[in-house]
C-alpha cells in the first residue's frame, strides 16, 4: 500500500463498519495505512483517520492509531481533532475515539467541541470527555 492507495481507502471509510460486522480484510487494510502513516507522517491523513472510527474498538486497531497524531506535530493534530470534535455530525464512534484523543493533547481550543462529547448520547463518550477536561484543566493549572 502506498500513499494514494492509503488516502483513498480512508476516504471510501468514513467510517468503518461497527465492530460486529468488520472483516479481518478491511482491518488489515486500515492497519496497513494506519502503519504506513506512523512510518511517514502526513496531515492530511489525520481527519480521514479521526472519521474512520466505526462503533467498537476496530478489533483493537483503533486505540494504535493515537500514535500516528504523536508522529506529526502537535499543533496539527489538535487542529484536526478541534475541527472533528466540533462537528455536530461527527458519528457516534468516530465521537468516541476523538474525544479520548483530546485528552492526549490537552489544549483548550478543544473545549468546544467536548461540551459536544459531554452531550452525548453514548455514556462512554461522556466519560471520555470528562476525563478529557480533566486532563485539560491540569494542564492549564501548570
Amino acid at each position: 500500500m502506498n500513499k494514494t492507495d492509503a488516502l483513498t481507502f480512508l476516504r471510501a471509510q468514513q467510517p468503518l463498519p461497527d465492530d460486529d460486522q468488520l472483516t479481518q480484510d478491511l482491518i488489515d487494510a486500515y492497519d496497513a495505512a494506519r502503519r504506513l502513516f506512523l512510518a511517514a507522517p502526513d496531515h492530511a491523513a489525520l481527519p480521514l483517520f479521526l472519521r474512520s472510527f466505526g462503533k467498537g474498538d476496530g478489533w483493537g486497531v483503533y486505540p494504535l492509531v493515537e500514535d500516528l497524531f504523536h508522529a506529526c506535530s502537535r499543533g496539527e493534530a489538535i487542529v484536526a481533532i478541534r475541527e472533528a470534535l466540533e462537528d455536530p455530525r461527527l458519528p457516534g464512534g468516530s465521537r468516541y475515539w476523538v474525544t479520548q484523543l483530546a485528552a492526549a493533547f490537552a489544549d483548550p481550543t478543544l473545549r468546544a467541541g467536548l461540551a459536544l462529547s459531554l452531550r452525548s448520547e453514548h455514556p462512554d463518550t461522556r466519560e471520555a470527555a470528562e476525563m478529557a477536561l480533566e486532563m485539560l484543566d491540569q494542564h492549564a493549572a501548570r
